[in-house]
């Protein structure tokens, strides 16, 4: 998510339209694409607990857990701008009347924005608060991505494994790394709540309503022959809400981001630096208002910016 937004070309020549910039939107884009099926399948697991059954999921039994096969070609409400659908399983222990712990892996689909691609959400907890109607799930993520090699570079796929990881930590202890002209590291920490309110149809999934709350730090660096960058995002979002009604963008709630990047080379020298508050509106037009705008966001005060979802 925060790749997007390193090494910004410059596309005028006025010093001032220059430095003043929209800020950047896909980090809420892509964090929409990431928890929506989350909650989804959280939505699905409750229900097979409950005992009931989806047109579109296969549910198996397999030792103490249960395998759900999910296709999202048929029935599947979310499906976003430039994202291939195709079958989602989730697995899932119970560990309570109203509690189990899951894991979902997208074979078939596809959830892209940029150079980033979900291909698995490991391990996350779900609740069912019967007196409140809703399901909770927690996603909480750390991904690396070192890269030192450009002949093997394949872009920035935040969805290294642990034995990958480690692989590539090991890299850096080998001398023969220092002697490169190019590496670029990437760490992404994650952690969102998200609940799913059923108004009291668990068997109807398209009346569910979302709420996400948490937040999102990133970090890149890159470093080539004769330029070099760096960038740190941190984003938090408020009460945002969000269903099938309008999938063009989330219709309430807030975001809250810091953008700051430095770009150097032989020629120039580039930074950005700003803080955005962006509001959510009811409107179904995929656009999110820009309501305060500080550094290079100081000209985006008012604006509405397409999120791209749809």
């Amino acid at each position: 998510m925060i790749l997007s937004i390193s090494c910004r070309k410059k596309e005028i020549d006025n010093p001032i339209d220059d430095w003043f910039q929209d800020p950047p939107v896909s980090p809420m884009t892509q964090t929409v694409k990431t928890v929506i099926p989350v909650g989804y399948a959280a939505s699905m697991v409750i229900m097979d607990m409950k005992g009931l059954k989806n047109t579109n999921v296969k549910s198996v039994q397999q030792k103490s857990s249960k395998l759900l096969y999910i296709d999202t070609n048929t029935d599947y409400p979310y499906k976003f701008k430039g994202d291939e659908y195709g079958q989602m399983i989730v697995a899932y222990v119970q560990t309570d009347e109203n509690a189990a712990l899951a894991s979902v892996f997208f074979t078939d689909m596809d959830i892209v924005s940029g150079s980033y691609k979900l291909l698995n959400v490991i391990a996350f907890p779900i609740i069912l608060d019967e007196f409140e109607d809703k399901i909770t799930a927690v996603y909480v993520s750390m991904d690396i991505n070192i890269d030192i090699d450009p002949a093997t570079d394949t872009g920035y796929g935040l969805d290294l494994t642990p034995a990958e990881i480690d692989l590539n930590l090991g890299k850096l202890n080998n001398e023969r790394v220092y002697e490169k002209t190019y590496t670029n590291i990437a760490i992404d920490q994650n952690a969102w709540i998200i609940d799913v309110y059923h108004q009291g149809t668990f068997d109807n999934l398209l009346d569910d309503e979302f709420k996400i709350y948490g937040g999102q730090q990133a970090v890149a660096v890159e470093d080539y022959d004769t330029e070099s960058s760096a960038g740190v995002m941190q984003m938090a979002m408020i009460d945002v809400g969000f269903s099938a009604d309008c999938i063009k963008n989330p219709t309430s709630g807030f975001a809250f981001m810091q953008d700051v990047e430095v770009a150097t080379s032989t020629n120039d020298n580039d930074i950005v630096f700003g803080h955005v508050f962006y509001e959510f509106t009811p409107d179904c037009d995929g656009r999110v208002l820009v309501d305060i705008g500080t550094g290079n966001f100081l000209f985006s005060m008012g604006k509405e910016l397409d999120l791209g979802l749809y």
